[in-house]
């Protein structure tokens, strides 16, 4: 947030202070998420949430385009079957074929199947394993229950220990598909541990809750929204001082944006970060007066009103991250005015000191910096850009110190490269990479395996107006 200007009309400008802050508080207070977490009840709809205390509406729901899976007799929605034929095709080339145990249950044949279950064991055991007619996932035709080829441990808690259920643990939401009832979650399902019962909730919602570590689809649900909803989302500022926010959609793009606020256009760099460690990202601005300010998340959605966190940073180039490993927040790695590489540990979530600093460097004027994991030891390195467009690679041993060795060169003609950011996640679990805008405005993806880069991607054109967080 821009500060007052001290000149000889010190009224007239503290009242145009007084009005860009309202208009940038305006906007950050009220921004709303692209896309809210809310229970979804649409029964036709791949997201519907149904449990023991949200029921179908109407009870006696019927799903809609309900095909025959392939060689069966059980019934799926269309789009369900096509995917697990995928799926099934997955896990026989991996040498784990699976089969259709059970599928698509009317309201009819749930009631029958549960008071089954209460006649032989009783209603308060029936209701950890089978759910009551109109609370049944079956009935939505999205849910199927799958097994072993050759039937051992069906419907058993020890399918999850065959070679089929391991497959399917790890690669059940590359088709869509998540473990509705997962081990050590009965308190939150009301289910003990059903590693055969497969959900399908589509390709995005799969990927984004393995991505993000989400076990189920109550979690999923739980009430937290927050504006920017993981460290893969990509914030940025427009040339009309704009702030927007896009989600990923966890394929190698992004969802729908969403307008964060505005009166940004202030902003010299912006970073998106968990600054205090507590789940939510925050924003962390650095203005063009040299004040940096931290805007805390909130949980609904939204954020805090601004905090100042230090001054003076007007000629800093400044980058984020975890320099130290193991420590409990991230920290900032900049560059001075004079060249000089410094690191600023943040250690209480909150303000800055200068008692804080340590020199990391020297000899930096002609460098731009990126911090990244390059050789996924775990450790943040500096990517810095020479004049020449060369990308080197300066490592880092987790300790706020550089290893001493020859530096490596990475990478080419990166004197076209305004900017750029790490990002964890992007295309699906596990992917890591930069993602960087071009002195021509395209947006592109370099992705970074163990052995260094892989084939880099367009995501977008006409980015040229926008300063992205990095």
């Amino acid at each position: 947030m821009p500060s007052p200007i001290r000149t000889p009309r010190l009224r007239a400008r503290l009242l145009s202070v007084v009005v860009l802050c309202c208009t940038l508080l305006g906007g950050m207070l009220a921004a709303q998420p692209a896309t809210a977490a809310v229970p979804v009840a649409n029964p036709n709809s791949y997201h519907v949430l149904v449990t023991k205390s949200r029921p179908l509406n109407p009870l006696n729901y019927i799903a809609p385009d309900l095909v025959y899976f392939p060689g069966t007799n059980y019934v799926l929605r269309r789009a369900v079957s096509a995917n697990l034929e995928s799926l099934f095709a997955g896990a026989r080339n991996a040498g784990a074929p699976l089969s259709v145990v059970s599928a698509y249950r009317s309201y009819a044949e749930q009631a029958s199947l549960y008071n089954s279950y209460v006649a032989r064991y009783g209603q308060a055991v029936a209701d950890t394993i089978s759910a009551r007619p109109g609370h049944s996932e079956h009935q939505t035709g999205l849910a199927v229950d799958v097994g072993n080829a050759n039937g051992s441990c069906g419907l058993g808690a020890c399918f999850g220990t065959t070679a089929g259920g391991k497959w399917v643990a790890a690669n059940a939401w590359r088709y869509g598909f998540i473990i509705r009832y997962p081990d050590g979650y009965q308190s939150t399902t009301g289910y003990t541990y059903e590693p055969w019962h497969l959900r399908y909730v589509g390709r995005p919602l799969a990927t984004e809750m393995k991505t993000r570590g989400i076990p189920t689809l109550e979690h999923y649900f739980d009430g937290s929204n927050p504006t920017i909803k993981s460290p893969t989302d990509l914030t940025a500022v427009d040339s009309a001082g704009v702030l927007w926010n896009y989600p990923p959609n966890w394929t190698g793009g992004f969802a729908q944006r969403a307008r964060v606020g505005s009166g940004w256009g202030g902003l010299k760099a912006g970073f998106t970060t968990d600054w205090n460690s507590d789940g939510i990202q925050d924003i962390l601005a650095q203005w063009q007066d040299g004040k940096l300010t931290l805007y805390r998340g909130l949980r609904g959605g939204g954020f805090q009103s601004p905090i100042r966190i230090g001054s003076g940073w007007a000629n800093h180039e400044i980058t984020v991250g975890t320099w130290w490993r193991g420590s409990r927040y991230p920290s900032v790695v900049t560059k001075d005015g004079a060249g000089r590489l410094w690191h600023y540990a943040n250690n209480t979530g909150g303000a800055l000191s200068s008692q804080a600093r340590g020199q990391i460097g020297s000899g930096w004027q002609n460098l731009k910096i990126t911090l990244a994991d390059f050789d996924r030891d775990d450790n943040q390195d500096v990517l810095a850009t020479r004049t020449n467009g060369e990308l080197v690679l300066y490592r880092s041993n987790g300790k706020a110190r550089f290893i001493y060795e020859s530096r490596r060169t990475i990478g080419s003609g990166w004197q076209h490269i305004e900017s750029a950011q790490a990002v964890s996640g992007f295309r699906g679990p596990d992917s890591y990479g930069l993602t960087a805008r071009t002195s021509s405005g395209a947006l592109r993806h370099y992705p970074i395996n163990s052995g260094g880069w892989g084939g880099s991607f367009t995501i977008g054109l006409g980015w040229q107006n926008y300063r992205l967080f990095r």
